[in-house]
């Protein structure tokens, strides 16, 4: 078990150990990057010359050495979001000493900081954060030659996933090779295009919730009723809008009052939170965010206690938010 007051691990540092073949037999990967994770576990069994094996819980692990004929090699284990690994303490004090030779990656969807397992492996943690744009458009001109504009597009379609973006990317790649002989004179530009047009790459409807919160925290009156409307025209529920708002207006409470200088660390928040709660700074006081938060909270208690009318609680909320000043 490791232990010690050592701050979560970041890719720069794994990079190092990779480089350097100094790694624990027991990493944890957590955020929501996962193709990128999946490269590095690929760099990782390349360096040690491990094979990738894919378990469903770290239970498994147990009987497969039991069986020594079974395990012809030494194999770096990848669990996902494994809860009982999560729960069990003797579990977790014993799986070093069952690994030998082998390696564990587990890789979560997030941790939560509060829980004794973050406590006492935070220093195996790598926190993969979520790519920015600027290094998305770089990686997907390394793969495919797209305009600036259309590589924003991809990003925006693919919802800033990574391994999303690979996906699509490999659609037009086989698309050109279908249809090489127009390729000089369109190029992977026109591909793209028409690969979105007739719905090979799927471009998920609308949503106008998020623009909608980026209005109301922007202070945009006209804007946040018009796009209120919007997200009523496709469906949206209630209780998301205000789960969304709720969320992000914490954020920028967070980001807003935050002195120290770590703020992801201080916070909590991810990179890409924090800098989406940034972009709201100072459109209201730390008091008013505060207020939001909790009429927010009294709202949702309405409607599910049967005080507050559904279909009236956002025009309420949105009434009150910008009635003060």
């Amino acid at each position: 078990m490791v232990n010690g007051d050592k701050r979560v691990m970041d890719v720069a540092t794994l990079k190092a150990k990779i480089k350097s073949k100094q790694l624990p037999k027991y990493l944890i990967f957590s955020g929501p990057e996962w193709k990128v994770q999946d490269i590095y576990i690929q760099q990782i069994a390349k360096v040690t010359g491990k094979e990738v094996k894919y378990i469903d819980s770290v239970t498994d692990i147990f009987s497969q050495l039991k069986n020594r004929s079974f395990v012809k090699k030494s194999v770096i284990y990848k669990v996902r979001d494994d809860k009982e690994l999560l729960t069990n303490e003797k579990l977790q004090q014993n799986i070093e000493s069952v690994l030998a030779d082998n390696m564990l990656i587990h890789t979560l969807t997030s941790v939560d900081k509060r829980t004794k397992y973050y406590k006492t492996y935070k220093d195996t943690i790598v926190d993969f954060e979520q790519l920015t744009d600027a290094n998305l458009k770089k990686y997907i001109k390394k793969e495919i030659n797209l305009s600036d504009r259309n590589c924003q597009i991809l990003i925006e379609i693919c919802e800033h996933d990574y391994g999303r973006i690979l996906l699509e990317i490999d659609k037009i790649k086989r698309y050109a090779q279908a249809y090489p002989e127009e390729f000089d004179d369109v190029g992977f530009d026109t591909y793209f295009k028409r690969l979105v047009e007739d719905g090979t790459i799927y471009e998920p409807p609308y949503d106008a919730i998020f623009d909608l919160v980026d209005a109301i925290l922007d202070r945009k009156v006209n804007e946040s009723f018009d796009l209120l409307q919007q997200s009523y025209d496709v469906g949206e529920a209630t209780m998301v809008m205000l789960s969304v708002l709720y969320n992000n207006t914490k954020a920028v409470l967070q980001v807003q009052t935050y002195e120290g200088d770590s703020i992801t660390k201080g916070t909590g928040l991810t990179g890409w939170q924090v800098k989406n709660a940034s972009k709201h700074k100072g459109r209201y006081s730390d008091k008013t965010l505060i207020y939001i938060v909790r009429l927010v909270q009294k709202i949702e208690s309405g409607i599910k206690t049967g005080k507050m009318e559904d279909e009236y609680a956002m025009q309420y909320l949105l009434t009150h938010i910008f009635s003060r000043r």
